[in-house]
């Protein structure tokens, strides 16, 4: 599969000065921005990456994923394999409870969050037979509710239909057709196995961007057709009503697993803290976004999107000065590196300790339904050193040893580790003495949309540990204070 063509924005009528100014938003504070690409014309025009992201790096795309699993869906719709009307109960014969609206249930009503559930069922035991007889309170299809066990079911009727995983049929019927290589795309997976298919991928930026293309090509990629045309309509118009959301992005209306927007005709793929799969058919345009911020800022984070297309297309050219300075810029893209802090007393913190009360980890956690099924390992002694400019932290748990690196020098060292569950590997940590008796360790999880720094405080009865995230916080309670004395 060939490489995107690479262009200039001007190349394709965007102008550097508007994509000058999306950054300045974008760097203004109300979001932390980690990757973006521009594709107009089916040509890239914008790509870059804040280190320490990197636009090569899988990122967590939480609820992005519904737009993969979607397709899926499309793909065995537009290949004869599956109905959209297929009801559940016949894909899944001895499967659940029956009720009043069992029947009603189908592949549609699933792709557009219309169960007429009212509530989330949960991933234990026979989840698939617990989600059937979860009660279904309205006639499906009358009424949105965002059910991400509905959209991991989807991924269970692409099993039960083709005999393959959702990883494996998307491998050999979208990854490899649009250019994604499947060996990278990380999953986080149900304890039999099954791909969480409402949260749980890991892609690249250009991945994303090519998924997105596909919608915006009308499901036909370099002449083969992949999803039918009248998928994609459906997919990417209202199916169901959601007025009333929190937000006038969150109330435009709900596709095939893919939400519009109030601009007419745009829609986007949409996962949680702020990760953006944005189509603009009439501008034939593509915006990907990889962020962490809140989730509530989605309609401001989406109006810097409009003001692009409103103020910033077929104009008059930026200057060469102005288009050489947005291509130095694109290629240092950098959060603020870590703080350093004035030299503390580490013989404070040298030596070993152990935890004596509460908890605290350095692992991934999950929010939401999916908390309880990926348990945190909580350290249980670990040991601190200094060695030049780097502080050296040695942390015991029930996983293992793990010996981890942490710079003091205003940058971050990087460590690799593995995480039960979790298909990332990548850890990177800078330390710093803050106020008296202080030492601050901050810690980014590249490969996800979470950072968090630990405050330890030297005092009398040993070290007081505190853990706090920036802007995302899916930390359940209880795992974020602790006290460490020594051994």
């Amino acid at each position: 599969m060939g490489a995107l063509e690479r262009v200039t924005p001007e190349e394709v009528g965007i102008s550097s000065r508007a994509v000058m100014r999306l950054l300045d938003e974008l760097e203004a504070g109300v979001t932390e921005p980690h990757g973006i690409m521009i594709m107009r014309h089916g040509k890239v025009c914008v790509e870059g990456a804040w280190k320490p992201y990197a636009v090569g790096m899988n990122h967590g795309m939480q609820s992005f994923t519904k737009t993969y699993a979607g397709t899926a869906i499309g793909i065995a719709c537009t290949q004869g394999m599956l109905s959209l009307d297929e009801r559940l109960r016949d894909i899944f014969p001895g499967k659940g409870m029956a009720q009043e609206y069992s029947d009603r249930l189908t592949v549609r009503n699933l792709l557009r969050m219309g169960t007429g559930m009212r509530s989330l069922p949960g991933f234990e035991g026979d989840w698939i037979g617990n989600f059937l007889s979860h009660p279904i309170e309205k006639e499906p299809g009358s009424e949105f509710f965002y059910n991400s066990v509905g959209s991991t079911m989807l991924g269970a009727v692409i099993r039960a239909k083709t005999g393959k995983t959702l990883h494996r049929f998307l491998a050999e019927n979208l990854f490899h057709k649009i250019g994604i290589d499947e060996a990278h795309v990380g999953w986080l997976r149900l304890q039999d196995g099954m791909e969480v298919g409402g949260s749980g991928i890991f892609t690249t930026l250009e991945d994303n961007l090519r998924l997105m293309k596909l919608y915006l090509d009308g499901g036909v990629w370099e002449g083969e057709r992949i999803l039918s045309e009248e998928y994609v309509r459906l997919a990417s118009s209202m199916q169901i009503d959601n007025h009333g959301g929190a937000s006038v992005e969150g109330s435009a209306g709900y596709g095939f697993q893919m939400w519009m927007c109030s601009r007419p005709g745009c829609f986007r793929a949409d996962g949680a803290m702020g990760q953006y799969g944005f189509v603009a058919p009439q501008e034939d345009l593509v915006i990907i976004l990889h962020e962490t911020v809140d989730s509530s800022k989605c309609d401001t984070i989406l109006g810097y999107f409009y003001r692009l297309l409103d103020e910033g297309l077929d104009r008059e050219a930026a200057s060469e000065e102005e288009q050489d300075a947005l291509q130095r810029r694109l290629r240092c893209l950098s959060l603020p590196a870590p703080l350093t802090g004035k030299r503390g007393d580490r013989k404070d913190f040298e030596g070993k300790w152990k935890i004596a009360e509460g908890s605290v980890h350095m692992g991934i956690v999950t929010g939401g339904i999916m908390q309880k099924y990926y348990p945190v390992t909580p350290i249980d002694r670990f040991a601190l050193e200094f060695e030049g400019d780097e502080c050296i932290l040695t942390i015991e748990e029930a996983g293992g040893r793990k010996k981890l690196r942490a710079g003091m020098d205003g940058a971050y060292r990087r460590n690799v580790l593995s995480f039960p569950f979790y298909p990332v590997s990548v850890m990177k940590l800078a330390c710093r003495f803050g106020t008296e008796k202080e030492l601050c360790m901050e810690c980014r999880l590249p490969e996800t949309c979470f950072a968090y720094e630990i405050r330890m405080v030297s005092t009398d009865a040993g070290i007081q540990i505190t853990k706090e995230y920036r802007i995302a916080d899916p930390e359940p309670d209880g795992c974020r204070q602790a006290l460490a004395v020594r051994e």
